[in-house]
């Protein structure tokens, strides 16, 4: 048994306003053993809100969004809930972006051409802090 069965599955939220790549990855991972997606939104500040709402392990959360972006939905999620590590996709992976969104406080900068079990290792390694945390305080 890992350490993550005993926490209990890991709840991700998707922020992404492409719907059908938002669909896709929630179906993908939703096959994922011991990952649960607990929400989903189609834009930054519906993203805000469901995160601040469901208090996820992690999320998801594309760069480039209608209204308010990936990195400053981020920050706006991190001023109330500091600790829930936030990955940022993007389909424009460049190094001034990935700069920008590291120091804006993400956990990861991923390209969304990358395979599943990348993202879902990016996931876990981002959540196993916390996932020792709940298990050391049990």
């Amino acid at each position: 048994m890992s350490p993550f069965d005993a926490a209990g599955p890991v709840r991700v939220v998707v922020v992404d306003d492409h719907a059908g790549f938002r669909r896709a990855l929630v179906a993908s991972l939703s096959l994922v053993n011991n990952l649960e997606v607990a929400g989903e939104a189609g834009d930054g500040e519906k993203g805000c809100e469901t995160v601040l709402a469901l208090k996820p392990d992690a999320v998801l959360m594309d760069m480039s969004m209608p209204g308010i972006s990936g990195v400053d939905s981020m920050r706006r999620i991190h001023r109330r809930e500091p600790s829930v590590p936030v990955i940022i996709l993007t389909a424009h992976a460049d190094e001034a972006l990935e700069r920008e969104a590291l120091a804006a406080g993400a956990a990861r900068f991923i390209a969304k051409g990358g395979g599943l079990w990348e993202l879902v290792g990016s996931i876990l390694e981002v959540v196993q802090p916390q996932v020792e945390d709940q298990i050391g305080s049990a």
